[in-house]
């Protein structure tokens, strides 16, 4: 039986419908749900992937934490004892230095309910203000416009109205990734109707502005000079509604003496655009019978964003085109809820109700309700206000709730400060991977997205009932329980009394009864029976308010709309000739926000998996910089360093950073708001994102010398990848052996004849000449003091990076005598060639010579089979009671023995070499079972063992391997170590993909790129055996422990035919294959294991027989169907050139839709090529 749940999407402000899909397992999926009037059925790539979100618990808060002080560790406390902690410190201060001493800085993602009761405690209760929340940084200055313009935060306009308007002007948004169902439906629209016309204002060229009609290409900060320009260009050419405006406003005449001071040639100008655009958009506007504006955070995120939003809406109060059907200004919202936060009061300025703190009518109505004498008239401290406040010391405990400050707020070193400064700071929040939980005196656990019930208010004033589907995780709570109870430990509990969250809601509506924003109609009921609704629901009859403003009479005093003229002078900081270029911020397609949530699936960290600094050809130019070169972005708040991004699609002046990215590894680097400016909008409060002044440079790697120890596979790999990024390091290679960089791993192949020596040489001359090589030469001593090493022939060198890549030997038995002639190890030439020159060398007889092997692995089974090549007979002596019993299950190794036994190779299991018999030579051996074998020689291929004897002789911490962190770093932070002697994690890897990788992430972190570095190596075994296909990935067996993890296993299997493929899934991703007959998946169940990609709807088409799905190539563009960018270019070159097929036939666009552009634009690149 499958449940099915209604809810709503937990990102965006679009606010989608979700079906959620439960099994009697438990396990969920998720489906746009087709009744809900926003999204109609459809869901943007972030949400097509909630389920995921909620299945992986592995990051969760589980329990509630505290350390005693800010030395200690965190320990496991129960709520009892974190909430009496909580409340005995908040009282203290309360009680010491008043009630703004203490603060609540909550979220945009937070429920309705929970907004109300955390509002009421700190404003009705504690008695400050001190409540502000993360929509401060997103929507305030859209807030502060409404209010000023319509007299109140009220989003006129509806979805709907989006099929029925011809002209939209799309100003610092890009909804084709940030809010892609809004833009899905516009691109319905426009398809339909090709005479609908697109503006789109942005200095970058996004996705959103390729399907422009007109894209305003600005630069940053002149948004207001370009909006009185088209304003001017409008009343001059009788564009506008002079009846509305004489009825339903005021302040027109005054507008119209300003805007006309500014020549529109002047405006174009500054704008940097031509004139002839200006006067095409005031044609496009003029001209429509319905016009629709949207704007986000490219407007609302600047010192000017008022301004910005008072512009925009004064365009429409001009034209008429407000309250009408296809007509209206239309804000974004960022987040989900972060309307329902505004619409309870949730900002240090604002009571519930859309009521102002300033009026002491309204603080009197509000403290009645509450049943408290007053309300504090002062206003508490905004976001970052709040934040310096700690800094000084006026405040001293802050509460975080559902965001994660250190990465999305402003100029973080000085949140950093401030949280360091603080006295006590409580953390509550879903997941372990939030910055802020470092600062933590208290960690509370929340419950999550679809553990618990509320209602959230979308962009369009829809208020939607989010089903609860699962029990929380551990011991969290609902957020609203947890301050519930906080309020009865501060004596607070005869207010607080709520039984569920239904009855919070019922108080927060009634509340609203009589205001613009009665919504007293409204109850958790009638919102789970008969689906959204928009407010103004005044009765619970009424079918709620699509459209405000119908009537022509605002929430103004006078009842009417005020057109406020404002100046166009950008108050961001100045550009220089040290920081001549703007930074500006934001977000990217796939992720959400600080990536706690969309940075566990792993389908979307695909997409665009580092940040990255997009840069204009003509400055990247100036500066030196090349495609994908590390690059430094500085001003005086800090700096950051990320991969350069060269494209025409931003404006040349502007640079531009994601905004998602936190610490890595410690490291801050890739951090945006290193550098933003703490500049904010003197009425919203809103910080100025997206103009910051800084300086791009390339990054210049200090000349080095580096001494490489070792010359296998992983030193090999680290100098070709370096001197791909670096030709001025002297780089220096010890090779112990008389022969460099040659791949063992084929050595059988070199036995057998099938390789000659030149093929198993790695290095070519050209690339000899680039390094220091020493062949035949090994370091003896480490000297790290003086950071020197010593050679085998006494030479002292010194170094400023050491790496060591000595790689491991074969292990030996202790137990019996290998010294006779005739017993070999196979890890070098020497070895091949003197397995080779004895076999060769033995005396003709009619039997045909016979070689033991002992140890089954690969490279046992390897040697028996090119031994096999090459006449000579060979019997594999095996410890286990089967083959390769690491690598294979038992369908796979009986599979193999029989393969062996095909091939004439006997097979011993369960027993050991006893010992070894022959008196100058081997002439045989005794097993511990009693067997005697007569044979001419014995191959030990037992393991290996790592070569860390000269690190831990130099003191470095060394314990199986040595030890080294994800940078390949030893506890010496001067000397790394790759390759088989590295341990991470407290695992070894003894492969050379291992090996490779981490020679490259070496390589990219000593070349400054901190976002590179290493993740432990997928498992993977190919036997190397001619006319067989065997390999194995990861996970073979389900752990016999894993019966209640959500393992699965699919397995086909057609013994007689020898072809056996078994795929082990957990938690929808591919952790394990075993592919027998034929490894043509190989590739491709190697990247699904690798990146943990969920499979979805690909899983049959993955899994089943047969043809199986291409693999990615390229760049992911569609992380819906992992279609890469070459796959798209394959299947145009292969003669598809119209874009529905090239959909259909790569999949890509035919998930959520919002790679569609990018799919567009790769199209008609190659058009255009051809």
């Amino acid at each position: 039986m499958v449940e099915i749940h209604k809810t709503t999407c937990c990102y965006c402000g679009v606010g989608c419908g979700v079906l959620v899909k439960k099994n009697r397992d438990g396990r969920i999926s998720v489906e746009g749900d087709p009744e809900h009037p926003s999204s109609k059925g459809m869901l943007c790539s972030k949400g097509m992937n909630l389920h995921y979100t909620v299945m992986d618990t592995s990051d969760r808060l589980l329990y509630p934490q505290m350390r005693w002080n800010r030395q200690a560790a965190l320990q496991r406390v129960t709520w009892d004892t974190a909430l009496e902690r909580a409340a005995a410190v908040f009282k203290t201060f309360i009680d010491k230095y008043g009630p703004d001493s203490v603060g609540f800085y909550a979220s945009g993602q937070c429920l309705t309910e929970e907004y109300y009761v955390v509002n009421k405690l700190i404003k009705g209760f504690i008695g400050s203000n001190n409540l502000d929340t993360n929509s401060r940084l997103c929507m305030s200055s859209a807030v502060v416009g409404y209010k000023m313009a319509l007299g109140e935060d009220s989003v006129p306009c509806s979805y709907e109205d989006i099929e029925l308007a011809d002209c939209f002007l799309v100003a610092g948004a890009n909804p084709a990734w940030n809010h892609p169902i809004v833009f899905r439906r516009m691109e319905a629209h426009k398809a339909a109707n090709p005479r609908v016309k697109f503006i789109v204002v942005d200095p970058r060229r996004t996705d959103t502005a390729r399907m422009a009609d007109l894209h305003l290409q600005v630069k940053p900060g002149t948004d207001v000079v370009l909006l009185n320009a088209i304003a001017k260009g409008l009343i001059s050419r009788g564009y506008i509604d002079e009846h509305f405006i004489k009825n339903h406003t005021e302040g027109f005449d005054s507008f119209r003496v300003k805007v006309a001071e500014r020549d529109m040639r002047e405006a174009a100008k500054i704008c940097g655009i031509s004139l002839h655009d200006i006067h095409q958009a005031v044609e496009y506007i003029g001209k429509s019978k319905g016009f629709i504006s949207m704007w986000a955070m490219g407007f609302n995120q600047s010192v000017i964003g008022v301004n910005k939003n008072l512009a925009l809406l004064n365009l429409h109060l001009i034209t008429g085109h407000i309250g009408k059907p296809g007509s209206g200004p239309f804000s974004l919202t960022g987040q989900p809820n972060a309307m329902g936060g505004r619409e309870v009061g949730g900002l240090s300025n604002l009571l519930p109700a859309h009521r102002n703190l300033a009026d002491p009518q309204h603080r009197q109505e509000v403290a009645d309700f509450w049943g408290v004498p007053s309300l504090n008239p002062k206003p508490g401290y905004t976001a970052t206000e709040m934040f310096q406040a700690l800094k000084d010391g006026r405040m001293k405990a802050i509460w975080i709730m559902c965001t994660n400050p250190l990465v999305s707020l402003p100029n973080v070193q000085l949140v950093e400060e401030a949280l360091k400064a603080a006295k006590f700071v409580v953390v509550q929040d879903v997941s372990n991977r939030s910055d802020t939980l470092a600062f933590a005196d208290l960690v509370l656990p929340a419950a999550a997205w679809g553990e618990k019930t509320g209602t959230m208010t979308n962009s369009e004033r829809r208020v939607s009932y989010l089903n609860k589907f699962n029990e929380p995780v551990g011991e969290a709570l609902p957020d609203s329980e947890i301050i519930v109870k906080f309020a009865h430990k501060m004596g607070f509990g005869h207010a607080f009394n709520y039984p569920h969250s239904a009855a919070i809601y019922d108080e927060h509506v009634y509340l609203t009864k009589g205001t613009n924003v009665d919504m007293s109609g409204l109850s958790h009921e009638r919102l789970r029976t008969q689906g959204t609704l928009q407010w103004p629901v005044p009765a619970p009859q009424s079918e709620g308010t699509p459209r405000l403003f119908t009537d022509g009479q605002f929430f103004t005093t006078s009842r009417k709309a005020q057109i406020k003229t404002v100046p166009d002078d950008n108050q961001s900081e100045a550009l220089s000739d040290d920081l001549p270029l703007v930074l500006t911020t934001g977000r990217i397609r796939d992720q959400w926000h600080t990536m706690t949530k969309t940075g566990r699936v792993n389908k979307l960290t695909q997409h665009l998996p580092k940040a990255f600094l997009e840069i204009h050809p003509a400055d990247a130019t100036e500066r030196g910089i090349k495609e994908s070169n590390i690059v430094v972005i500085q001003n005086g708040r800090g700096e950051v360093q990320v991969p350069a991004k060269i494209t025409t699609d931003i404006r040349q002046g502007v640079v531009f950073l994601p905004m998602h990215w936190g610490k890595i590894l410690q490291s801050n680097a890739a951090r945006a708001n290193n550098l933003t400016s703490d500049l904010i909008d003197p009425l919203s409060k809103e910080p100025d994102f997206k103009f910051a002044a800084v300086q791009v440079t390339k990054f210049s790697k200090p000349k080095e010398k580096i001494i490489v120890i070792g010359a296998g596979a992983a030193a090999y790999k680290f100098v070709t990848a370096h001197r791909q990024h670096n030709l001025t390091d002297e780089v220096h290679v010890f090779s112990k052996e008389p022969f460099a960089f040659y791949n063992r791993v084929m050595l059988p192949d070199y036995i057998s004849g099938a390789m000659s020596w030149d093929k198993l040489l790695k290095m070519q001359d050209d690339e000899r000449a680039l390094v220091h090589l020493y062949e035949g030469i090994s370091i003896e001593q480490i000297d790290r003091t003086k950071k020197t090493v010593t050679d085998s022939q006494g030479d002292t060198h010194s170094y400023d990076r050491l790496i060591i890549a000595t790689g491991s030997r074969s292990a030996l038995p202790r137990d019996y005598d290998t010294s006779l002639a005739g017993v070999f190890t196979m890890r070098t030439r020497q070895d091949a060639d003197g397995l080779t020159n004895y076999l060769n060398q033995l005396v003709p007889t009619s039997a045909p010579r016979h070689v033991v092997v002992v140890g089954g692995g690969l490279l046992g089974l390897e040697l028996a089979a090119s031994l096999g090549e090459i006449g000579v007979k060979s019997t594999v002596i095996h410890r286990g009671s089967r083959l390769m019993n690491r690598q294979l299950d038992g369908t796979a190794s009986s599979l193999l023995h029989e393969e062996l036994t095909d091939r004439g190779i006997d097979v011993f299991y369960n027993d050991e070499v006893k010992y070894i018999t022959g008196q100058q030579r081997v002439e045989g051996l005794r097993l511990t079972s009693g067997r005697v074998l007569t044979c001419d020689a014995v191959i030990l291929t037992i393991g290996t063992t790592p070569n860390v004897e000269i690190a831990r002789k130099s003191g470095l911490d060394v314990q199986r391997g040595i030890v080294v962190n994800a940078y390949l770093q030893t506890s010496d932070p001067a000397v790394f170590a790759i390759g088989e002697v590295a341990e991470f994690e407290g695992q070894l890897f003894g492969i050379t993909a291992a090996a490779e990788e981490q020679a490259e992430a070496l390589c990219a972190y000593l070349n400054g790129d901190v976002q590179s570095y290493y993740r432990p190596t997928l498992s993977m075994n190919i036997l190397k055996m001619e006319g067989l296909g065997l390999c194995s990935l990861g996970m073979t067996e389900i752990p016999a422990n894993g019966a209640g993890a959500d393992f699965e296993e699919v397995i086909f299997s057609d013994k007689q035919k020898r072809f056996y493929k078994k795929c082990i899934i957990q938690g929808d991703k591919l952790v394990g294959a075993i592919l027998f007959g034929d490894k043509s998946e190989f590739t491709e169940y190697k990247a699904l294991i690798q990146h943990q990609t969920e499979l979805s709807d690909k899983r049959l088409k993955l899994l089943r027989s047969g043809k199986s799905a291409p693999a990615l190539k390229g760049k992911v563009v569609c992380s819906c169907n992992n279609v890469g960018d070459s796959n798209i270019r394959e299947a145009i070159v292969a003669g598809c050139h119209d874009f529905q097929s090239l959909c259909q036939q790569t999949g890509a666009g035919t998930g959520c839709g919002s790679c569609k552009l990018e799919v567009k634009a790769l199209l008609e690149e190659a058009l255009v090529k051809a």
